[in-house]
Protein backbone atom coordinates (compact mmCIF):
# COMPACT_ATOMS: atom_id res chain seq x y z
CA UNK A 1 0.00 0.00 0.00
CA UNK A 2 1.26 3.36 -0.68
CA UNK A 3 1.12 6.28 1.97
CA UNK A 4 -1.20 9.32 2.15
CA UNK A 5 -1.13 12.57 4.26
CA UNK A 6 -3.92 15.02 3.91
CA UNK A 7 -2.93 18.82 4.11
CA UNK A 8 -5.81 20.28 5.46
CA UNK A 9 -8.47 19.01 7.53
CA UNK A 10 -12.68 19.30 8.56
CA UNK A 11 -14.00 20.55 5.07
CA UNK A 12 -12.76 18.89 1.89
CA UNK A 13 -9.79 16.92 3.45
CA UNK A 14 -12.59 14.76 4.89
CA UNK A 15 -14.29 14.91 2.13
CA UNK A 16 -10.76 13.23 0.29
CA UNK A 17 -10.76 10.83 3.27
CA UNK A 18 -14.14 9.55 2.71
CA UNK A 19 -13.03 9.20 -1.24
CA UNK A 20 -9.50 7.43 0.40
CA UNK A 21 -11.81 5.13 2.50
CA UNK A 22 -14.06 3.85 -0.50
CA UNK A 23 -11.19 3.40 -2.39
CA UNK A 24 -9.90 1.04 0.01
CA UNK A 25 -13.07 -1.05 0.42
CA UNK A 26 -13.09 -2.09 -3.78
CA UNK A 27 -8.73 -2.48 -3.42
CA UNK A 28 -6.64 -1.56 -0.61
CA UNK A 29 -4.50 1.33 -1.96
CA UNK A 30 -3.85 3.85 0.39
CA UNK A 31 -2.65 3.77 3.97
CA UNK A 32 -3.81 7.38 5.48
CA UNK A 33 -0.97 8.35 7.86
CA UNK A 34 -3.05 11.24 8.85
CA UNK A 35 -3.30 15.10 8.40
CA UNK A 36 -1.23 18.07 8.07
CA UNK A 37 -3.08 20.62 10.18
CA UNK A 38 -1.94 24.38 11.66
CA UNK A 39 -5.47 24.33 14.15
CA UNK A 40 -6.27 21.11 15.13
CA UNK A 41 -4.77 18.78 17.11
CA UNK A 42 -7.25 16.44 18.45
CA UNK A 43 -7.54 13.39 15.44
CA UNK A 44 -10.05 14.12 12.49
CA UNK A 45 -12.42 10.96 11.65
CA UNK A 46 -9.96 8.99 13.71
CA UNK A 47 -6.98 9.94 11.97
CA UNK A 48 -4.04 11.77 13.53
CA UNK A 49 -2.59 15.55 13.39
CA UNK A 50 1.03 14.68 12.02
CA UNK A 51 2.59 17.78 12.04
CA UNK A 52 1.69 21.49 11.23
CA UNK A 53 2.17 22.27 7.33
CA UNK A 54 5.55 23.75 6.94
CA UNK A 55 8.57 22.86 4.82
CA UNK A 56 10.30 21.70 7.61
CA UNK A 57 7.63 18.80 8.07
CA UNK A 58 6.77 17.77 4.75
CA UNK A 59 10.50 17.88 3.52
CA UNK A 60 10.46 15.12 6.31
CA UNK A 61 7.84 13.03 4.24
CA UNK A 62 9.33 13.83 1.18
CA UNK A 63 12.10 11.55 2.21
CA UNK A 64 9.97 8.76 2.23
CA UNK A 65 9.17 7.66 -1.36
CA UNK A 66 6.31 5.59 -0.43
CA UNK A 67 5.12 9.15 0.82
CA UNK A 68 2.27 10.77 -1.14
CA UNK A 69 0.52 14.36 -0.49
CA UNK A 70 -3.45 15.80 -1.01
CA UNK A 71 -3.78 18.87 -0.57
CA UNK A 72 -7.24 19.90 0.23
CA UNK A 73 -7.18 23.56 1.25
CA UNK A 74 -9.17 24.99 -1.58
CA UNK A 75 -11.40 27.98 -0.55
CA UNK A 76 -13.25 29.55 -2.93
CA UNK A 77 -12.79 32.72 -0.42
CA UNK A 78 -9.33 31.99 0.34
CA UNK A 79 -7.70 30.34 -3.21
CA UNK A 80 -5.21 32.50 -3.20
CA UNK A 81 -3.84 32.65 0.03
CA UNK A 82 -4.16 28.77 0.19
CA UNK A 83 -2.25 28.74 -3.85
CA UNK A 84 0.63 30.82 -1.78
CA UNK A 85 0.83 28.10 0.89
CA UNK A 86 0.99 25.24 -1.89
CA UNK A 87 3.41 26.60 -3.69
CA UNK A 88 5.74 27.19 -0.38
CA UNK A 89 5.74 23.64 0.22
CA UNK A 90 7.92 22.64 -2.74
CA UNK A 91 6.24 19.48 -3.24
CA UNK A 92 7.13 17.54 -6.33
CA UNK A 93 4.17 17.26 -8.60
CA UNK A 94 4.15 13.92 -8.88
CA UNK A 95 4.16 13.84 -5.09
CA UNK A 96 0.42 14.62 -5.41
CA UNK A 97 -2.11 11.45 -5.32
CA UNK A 98 -5.01 11.92 -7.36
CA UNK A 99 -8.00 10.36 -5.91
CA UNK A 100 -10.77 8.75 -8.07
CA UNK A 101 -13.89 7.32 -6.15
CA UNK A 102 -14.80 4.15 -7.59
CA UNK A 103 -18.15 4.63 -8.78
CA UNK A 104 -17.16 7.64 -10.96
CA UNK A 105 -16.94 6.89 -14.57
CA UNK A 106 -14.20 8.30 -16.29
CA UNK A 107 -13.52 7.93 -20.33
CA UNK A 108 -9.97 6.08 -20.69
CA UNK A 109 -9.67 8.56 -23.50
CA UNK A 110 -9.19 11.71 -20.81
CA UNK A 111 -6.48 12.62 -18.94
CA UNK A 112 -6.12 14.25 -15.38
CA UNK A 113 -3.66 15.15 -13.72
CA UNK A 114 -1.61 15.41 -10.02
CA UNK A 115 -3.65 16.26 -6.90
CA UNK A 116 -7.31 15.81 -8.49
CA UNK A 117 -10.66 14.51 -6.38
CA UNK A 118 -13.07 13.06 -8.24
CA UNK A 119 -15.82 12.32 -6.43
CA UNK A 120 -19.02 9.92 -6.40
CA UNK A 121 -20.79 9.36 -9.47
CA UNK A 122 -19.33 11.73 -11.28
CA UNK A 123 -18.74 11.41 -15.45
CA UNK A 124 -16.00 12.48 -17.81
CA UNK A 125 -16.23 11.87 -21.31
CA UNK A 126 -13.90 11.07 -23.62
CA UNK A 127 -10.71 13.53 -24.78
CA UNK A 128 -11.08 15.48 -21.31
CA UNK A 129 -7.71 17.41 -20.20
CA UNK A 130 -8.27 17.76 -16.24
CA UNK A 131 -5.07 19.38 -14.82
CA UNK A 132 -3.06 19.59 -11.27
CA UNK A 133 -5.24 19.84 -7.97
CA UNK A 134 -9.07 20.07 -9.48
CA UNK A 135 -11.96 19.71 -7.32
CA UNK A 136 -14.53 17.84 -8.94
CA UNK A 137 -17.94 16.84 -6.47
CA UNK A 138 -20.27 14.77 -6.87
CA UNK A 139 -22.79 13.39 -9.95
CA UNK A 140 -21.20 16.27 -11.88
CA UNK A 141 -21.01 15.87 -15.74
CA UNK A 142 -17.86 17.10 -17.72
CA UNK A 143 -18.68 17.09 -21.25
CA UNK A 144 -16.36 15.45 -23.87
CA UNK A 145 -13.36 17.88 -24.60
CA UNK A 146 -14.04 20.06 -21.73
CA UNK A 147 -10.37 21.23 -20.62
CA UNK A 148 -10.40 22.37 -16.95
CA UNK A 149 -7.35 23.62 -16.20
CA UNK A 150 -5.48 23.62 -12.78
CA UNK A 151 -7.54 24.88 -9.36
CA UNK A 152 -10.44 24.81 -10.94
CA UNK A 153 -13.02 23.60 -9.09
CA UNK A 154 -16.50 21.98 -10.04
CA UNK A 155 -18.81 21.68 -7.37
CA UNK A 156 -22.11 18.81 -6.64
CA UNK A 157 -24.49 18.37 -9.34
CA UNK A 158 -22.65 20.85 -11.79
CA UNK A 159 -22.90 19.94 -15.71
CA UNK A 160 -20.03 21.04 -18.04
CA UNK A 161 -20.68 21.07 -22.00
CA UNK A 162 -18.91 19.81 -24.67
CA UNK A 163 -15.85 21.46 -25.28
CA UNK A 164 -16.06 24.04 -22.56
CA UNK A 165 -12.57 25.59 -21.00
CA UNK A 166 -11.98 26.21 -17.02
CA UNK A 167 -9.51 28.67 -17.05
CA UNK A 168 -7.12 28.50 -14.01
CA UNK A 169 -8.83 28.35 -10.92
CA UNK A 170 -12.25 29.09 -12.29
CA UNK A 171 -15.18 27.51 -9.85
CA UNK A 172 -18.32 26.37 -10.99
CA UNK A 173 -21.13 26.29 -8.45
CA UNK A 174 -23.87 23.70 -7.06
CA UNK A 175 -25.87 22.74 -9.81
CA UNK A 176 -24.45 25.06 -12.39
CA UNK A 177 -24.51 24.84 -16.20
CA UNK A 178 -22.89 25.60 -19.32
CA UNK A 179 -23.53 25.63 -23.03
CA UNK A 180 -20.73 23.76 -24.90
CA UNK A 181 -17.63 26.10 -26.45
CA UNK A 182 -17.79 28.65 -23.87
CA UNK A 183 -15.37 29.58 -21.29
CA UNK A 184 -15.00 30.49 -17.89
CA UNK A 185 -12.44 33.03 -16.83
CA UNK A 186 -9.40 32.88 -14.17
CA UNK A 187 -10.64 32.54 -10.47
CA UNK A 188 -13.85 33.17 -12.39
CA UNK A 189 -16.69 32.08 -9.78
CA UNK A 190 -19.93 31.07 -11.02
CA UNK A 191 -22.88 30.90 -8.65
CA UNK A 192 -25.20 28.13 -7.59
CA UNK A 193 -27.67 27.35 -10.20
CA UNK A 194 -26.23 29.55 -12.85
CA UNK A 195 -26.81 28.34 -16.47
CA UNK A 196 -23.78 29.56 -18.43
CA UNK A 197 -24.19 30.89 -22.17
CA UNK A 198 -21.38 32.81 -23.17
CA UNK A 199 -17.57 33.36 -22.48
CA UNK A 200 -17.22 34.48 -18.56
CA UNK A 201 -14.64 37.08 -17.95
CA UNK A 202 -11.48 36.23 -16.06
CA UNK A 203 -11.86 37.23 -12.22
CA UNK A 204 -15.48 37.72 -12.77
CA UNK A 205 -18.63 37.08 -10.40
CA UNK A 206 -21.92 35.51 -11.78
CA UNK A 207 -25.17 34.45 -11.10
CA UNK A 208 -28.47 33.83 -12.82
CA UNK A 209 -30.71 32.31 -15.48
CA UNK A 210 -29.13 33.32 -17.88
CA UNK A 211 -25.96 33.87 -16.13
CA UNK A 212 -25.09 37.98 -15.18
CA UNK A 213 -21.75 39.19 -13.98
CA UNK A 214 -22.55 40.95 -10.89
CA UNK A 215 -18.89 41.95 -9.56
CA UNK A 216 -15.55 40.81 -9.41
CA UNK A 217 -13.40 38.56 -7.30
CA UNK A 218 -10.79 40.66 -5.46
Amino acid sequence: MKKIIIIGGYGNGTVALSTIEDINKRDKTWEVLGFLNDNETEPINGYPIVGKINKTVVQKYIEQPEVYFFYSLISVKLNFKFLSKLHELEIPKERFATLVHPTAVISKFSKIGYGTCIQPFVSIGPNTEIGNHVQIFAQSLIGHGAKLNDYSYVANNACIGADVVLKEGAYLGTNATTLEFVSLGKWSVTGIGAVVLKDVPDYAKMVGNPARQIGTVN
